[in-house]
């Protein structure tokens, strides 16, 4: 989801302005708008340092997961695995991990860290936080997790805001997973 070119200075103040707050419908449309501006990253950033209204960290992490910026690995499995942070931004996180995997070799340290917080996120409360999860678990092509998500099958918690129940997301994971292997396996990871 890139655009053909970066936001004018205008379109980026502004987006980067209506982010910031309390107000969902503002933030939502700047949110979309920053996750296709690549050039956003580093003060988006700067941002989420700073900010602590859910909503506007939410936005903030929906916009720097378009990025797939391996620079912003370290933070999404940070946030995926704290407790203090609201579950749709932890959800969020697992989800920017998502699209980040295709990139980083699953024998990595840093594919070792995001397994084992995603796998401990399947384990919470928040049904949103365990479907994130699950997704990106899917998105790994790590064969070995195959087990873990037919366990999840059996969750048939519905998750509000997206389609369909917890363990509906595991079956689908489970056929994401050997295409996202076999890829892999093409691009040599």
């Amino acid at each position: 989801m890139s655009r053909s070119e970066p936001l004018s200075q205008e379109q980026r103040e502004s987006a980067l302005k209506d982010i910031q707050g309390p107000d969902r419908s503002v933030i939502v449309p700047a949110a979309k708008a920053l996750s296709e501006d690549r050039t956003t990253t580093s003060r988006l950033l700067e941002l989420l340092d700073v900010e602590s209204h859910v909503d506007a960290r939410h936005g903030i992490l929906y916009a720097l997961s378009w990025h797939a910026d391996l620079g912003t690995w370290d933070l999404m499995v940070r946030i995926l695995a704290d407790p203090q942070e609201a579950p749709n931004v932890r959800g969020q996180a697992a989800e920017g991990l998502s699209y980040m995997f295709y990139q980083v070799k699953l024998d990595s340290k840093e594919a070792e860290a995001a397994i084992k917080a995603l796998l401990a996120a399947l384990k919470d409360p928040s049904p949103e936080v365990r479907y994130c999860a699950i997704n990106t678990l899917g998105a790994t092509g790590h064969l070995p997790l195959i087990p873990v998500l037919k366990e999840m099958l059996a969750d048939q918690t519905p998750v509000p805001g997206w389609v369909g129940t917890v363990g509906e997301e595991a079956s689908r994971a489970l056929d994401w997973i050997g295409r996202a292997h076999s890829q892999r396996l093409k691009d040599g990871l």
